[in-house]
C-alpha cells in the first residue's frame, strides 16, 4: 500500500501548543522547577531526545503567561528564530513564544512525527511570514499535512531512521574527537607554548621567513568556473585547507601573479577579517594554487617545518594569543607583514619537528577517510528520509 499518499494535517494528530515568556524583570517568576526552553537551546543539539538542562520559572512566571505544560514524549518544533530546531521531549516542560509544539494524540508516534517534520521543514519554512524574521503562526502549522501509515508502520520507519540518524551522530563525534588528536600530540613534544616548559629558545618568526607576501587585490575579474585552484580567506582552516567550494582563477601572466602563487611548504595565514589568524601550510597535493589579498603566504628559510609553524600558531596559547594580542583595541582586524614577522616562537630541534610532521601527515589522511564516513552517513541518513515519507521504505527491515 503507497500510504504516502495519506496525507494528514498535523492539527489532526494531537494539540498543537504555542508557549510564552514570564516577563524578565520580575524576579519572582524565575529560579523555581518548572522547565522552560527556548529555540536557542536547540541550537547545538543532537539526536531526537532533548535531555539537557534548562532554565526554570517559578509556579508564579508559569501563571503570569499562557505558557503550557508539554508531557513527556511531545514534539518541539522551533516557529521563529530560526524555524525548524526539533526534538523529542523526555521530562514535562513549557516553551517560550518561539515553538509551536505537538502533543500526539494515539494517531501518531513521537519519533515517527519527529522525523516528518524533519523532512517537511524546507516546506515550513517556506510558509514563514514575517517582515523582521520569518514565523509560522498555529493556523499554518496545523494546515502542515505529513503521510500517516498506520502505528505500527510509523514505529517500523523510526526505528530505521533513528538507527541512521545515529549512525551519522556518531560518525560526525569521532570527527570531533579526531580534531583534537593533533593538539594532544603537539602538547605532548613540544610542551604548552605560553609556559616553554621544555626550555626551547626563543626566537621571531621573522628570522625564519625567506619570504612573506600576500594576495593581490582586483582579481576578482579572473575568477571563473575553471582555471587554477583560487585560495580565499574561507579555504584557510586550522591547519588544513578545504577541498569543497574551491574558486578558480585564471591570472594574468606576469610577475605580480608570479609572487602570489603559493609553493609546497609554504604557510598560509589569514591577515583580514572575521577569520584572521586562521592558518595551514601547504600540502605537495595541493598543486598550483595562488591566494587572495586577504591570505598571507609564509614561505620558510628551513629552518624550521612547515607543519610545526602552522601548529604552533593555530594553537590558542601559542600564536592565537599573540595575533589576539594585536587585534585588542582594532576597529578593523588585520596584520601586517611586520607583526607576523614579529611573532615569537620556541625552536625545538629539527628532527623533532620532523617527526610531528610526519604524524601530522598520517593523521590528515585518516581525516580525509573520516570525513567521507561522514559524508556517507550523511547521505544514507538523507536517503531514508526522503524514501521513508514517499512510501519507499517497504521493502527495508522487515
Amino acid at each position: 500500500m503507497n500510504w504516502s499518499a495519506n496525507l494528514v494535517p498535523l492539527g489532526e494528530l494531537g494539540k498543537i501548543v504555542s508557549g510564552s515568556t514570564p516577563d524578565s524583570h520580575v524576579k519572582e517568576y524565575w529560579g523555581g522547577t518548572i522547565p522552560w526552553i527556548t529555540p536557542a537551546d536547540l541550537t547545538n543539539h543532537e539526536g531526537i531526545y532533548f535531555q539537557g538542562k534548562l532554565r526554570q520559572i517559578t509556579k508564579e512566571g508559569y501563571d503570569s503567561c499562557s505558557t503550557q505544560l508539554l508531557p513527556a514524549g511531545s514534539i518541539l518544533f522551533s516557529s521563529r528564530a530560526p524555524i525548524g530546531h526539533c526534538a523529542v521531549t523526555t521530562f514535562v516542560l513549557c516553551t517560550n513564544q518561539g515553538f509551536k509544539s505537538i502533543i500526539p494524540n494515539d494517531k501518531l508516534d513521537s519519533v515517527y512525527g519527529y522525523f516528518a517534520l524533519k523532512a517537511a521543514t524546507p516546506h515550513i519554512v517556506a510558509l514563514g511570514r514575517g517582515a523582521t524574521f520569518a514565523e509560522i503562526n498555529k493556523e499554518i502549522f496545523e494546515s502542515v499535512s505529513i503521510p500517516l501509515p498506520p502505528l505500527p508502520e510509523q514505529q517500523r520507519i523510526a526505528a530505521i531512521l533513528a538507527k541512521a540518524d545515529r549512525l551519522r551522530w556518531l560518525r560526525r563525534y569521532a570527527l570531533d574527537i579526531s580534531d583534537t588528536y593533533l593538539q594532544s600530540v603537539f602538547l605532548e613534544m613540544f610542551g604548552d607554548p605560553a609556559t616553554n616548559p621544555r626550555g626551547w629558545k626563543i626566537s621571531s618568526l621573522g628570522k625564519h621567513l625567506a619570504f612573506i607576501t600576500s594576495g593581490s587585490r582586483g582579481w576578482s575579474q579572473y575568477c571563473g568556473s575553471f582555471g587554477t585552484r583560487f585560495i580565499q580567506s574561507f579555504d584557510v582552516q586550522m591547519n588544513s585547507i578545504a577541498e569543497d567550494h574551491l574558486t578558480f582563477v585564471n591570472p594574468p601572466l606576469t610577475a605580480e601573479a608570479q609572487r602570489t602563487q603559493v609553493q609546497p611548504g609554504d604557510v598560509l595565514l589569514t591577515i583580514t577579517g572575521s577569520r584572521i589568524g586562521r592558518v595551514a601550510p601547504v600540502p605537495t597535493s595541493l598543486g598550483q594554487a595562488y591566494v587572495s589579498q586577504h591570505v598571507a603566504i609564509l614561505r620558510l628559510n628551513g629552518s624550521l617545518c612547515p607543519s610545526f609553524v602552522s601548529m604552533f600558531l593555530s594553537h590558542e596559547r601559542g600564536g592565537q594569543k599573540q595575533i589576539g594580542a594585536l587585534q585588542y583595541g582594532q576597529v578593523k582586524p588585520g596584520l601586517n607583514f611586520d607583526q607576523i614577522r614579529s611573532f615569537e616562537i620556541p625552536l625545538p630541534p629539527h628532527a623533532l619537528q620532523t617527526r610531528f610532521a610526519g604524524i601530522m601527515q598520517k593523521h590528515r589522511r585518516l581525516h580525509n577517510q573520516q570525513k567521507e564516513v561522514v559524508r556517507q552517513a550523511e547521505h544514507l541518513f538523507q536517503t531514508l528520509l526522503h524514501r521513508a515519507f514517499r512510501g519507499e521504505l517497504s521493502a527495508v527491515g522487515r
